[in-house]
């Protein structure tokens, strides 16, 4: 068995082809119209912390904010006579004058306090130099006792917040 001889071939006519191209042109600049007066609208707002909705706005983990506590913030010029590296290594800029910079605990590589903040934002708590715990060795277990407290405290809030 099989298709008989006789029918013809599938097919569709050029206009309808052109047709559907125009419909499909039509929608794509009707979303970028729609997407711009969007953009336009969010240009026009103040973006401060009190605006931004809950998922768009970066709360730092609990870890973070205490490998922060660890990590002293000073300025450039006061450790510039112990001969420092001359540049960050996270963003490559030189160091320079009053700039605020963290030294690591353990393996003293230094950085902008800016650029190491960004790195432990994102829950990272290793040095991104040469992978040493930010930590200082001796302070593991204050600092694990601190973050299972922190951590509880938070799930009791949660919790509360969800009764109410």
């Amino acid at each position: 068995m099989g298709f008989p001889v006789g029918y013809p071939e599938v097919s569709v006519p050029k206009v309808f082809l052109y047709i559907l191209s125009l419909l499909a042109f039509l929608r794509s600049l009707a979303l970028s119209f729609i997407s711009l007066l969007h953009l336009s609208d969010l240009l026009d707002t103040d973006f401060s912390a009190a605006t931004l909705p809950e998922s768009n706005s970066h709360r730092p983990t609990l870890s973070a904010i205490l490998i922060c506590e660890f990590l002293p913030v000073v300025s450039f010029s006061k450790i510039a006579g112990d001969s420092p590296p001359s540049g960050c290594a996270v963003c490559l800029n030189e160091f320079a004058g009053e700039e605020e910079i963290r030294c690591m605990a353990n393996c003293r590589h230094i950085f902008h306090r800016t650029c190491v903040d960004r790195w432990i934002d994102h829950d990272q708590k290793l040095c991104p130099l040469c992978r040493t715990h930010f930590v200082p060795d001796h302070k593991m277990e204050y600092y694990n006792q601190r973050l299972w407290a922190a951590s509880e405290s938070e799930d009791d809030v949660s919790l509360f917040s969800q009764r109410a």
